[in-house]
């Protein structure tokens, strides 16, 4: 499995086009093989590209919230992230604690899929703790994966009691990406090896269902993002097996 880092991590590090690129040149030496975007900067579209491609990094996915899919332009995002050479489009974050907006979010979905498909991109959806509290006996996760890919955040799932191990296994049809994430007990997220979360059990199933990327990220990096995603990409290499 390659390892890539979700840039939200190193957002301390970015404000504009310019440090965006530094950021993605000082991923590349750490060791990170792709990259997964949380917003572009302003950068060009082309030139993003082509500088992935001089970094050899992968432009593994994207990440946009439904507040963005459902206010700006779907087919203008889309456009954008298919220049750049995205391979999944992923919707960050939902509100899915009732049933309109489990609705609301699963026909975006299918629409964005739809839209997605004709441009040879895959969608997903990122999930955080949420969606897997039952709505009327309905999980929302469950929802969900039946209308889209899911990009399973390992830490959230592992959070809200989930088994990681046998969910991935058992929805393996339906699981395009994973996010490793590692953090306590009580939901504050960690550099990998850090905390109490199962990464072993998750690389584990990761590599069972042939999984080809594992994407790194942390929500809350101490002390700074370049040193957490070091740490975690320095223990994946030391501590666990791939």
């Amino acid at each position: 499995m390659k390892i890539a880092l979700q840039i939200y991590s190193v957002r301390d590090s970015i404000s504009d086009a310019e440090s965006l690129m530094n950021a993605l040149k000082k991923v590349k030496e750490i060791g990170y093989e792709g990259v997964e975007f949380a917003g572009c900067f302003g950068a060009d579209a082309i030139e993003l590209r082509e500088y992935l491609k001089e970094l050899g990094l992968e432009a593994v996915g994207c990440h946009e919230s439904l507040r963005n899919i459902d206010t700006g332009n779907i087919d203008e995002m889309l456009h954008f992230y298919h220049q750049v050479g995205v391979e999944n489009f992923v919707c960050s974050y939902a509100p899915a604690s009732t049933k309109e907006e489990l609705e609301h979010l699963c026909a975006q979905m299918e629409k964005v899929k739809a839209k997605a498909e004709n441009l040879g991109m895959k969608t997903g959806y990122h999930n955080h703790s949420h969606e897997f509290k039952a709505i009327g006996g309905i999980r929302p996760i469950d929802k969900i994966a039946s209308c889209c890919p899911l990009e399973l955040d390992t830490y959230w799932s592992f959070i809200a009691g989930e088994d990681n191990s046998s969910f991935i296994r058992q929805r393996k049809a339906q699981i395009g990406l994973l996010h490793l994430k590692d953090g306590s007990a009580d939901g504050k997220p960690c550099a990998i090896g850090e905390g109490v979360a199962d990464i072993q059990a998750v690389l584990d199933a990761a590599k069972e269902i042939g999984s080809q990327w594992i994407i790194v990220e942390n929500d809350n990096p101490t002390p700074d993002g370049f040193s957490d995603v070091r740490r975690s990409l320095d223990a994946l290499k030391t501590r666990y097996a791939l």
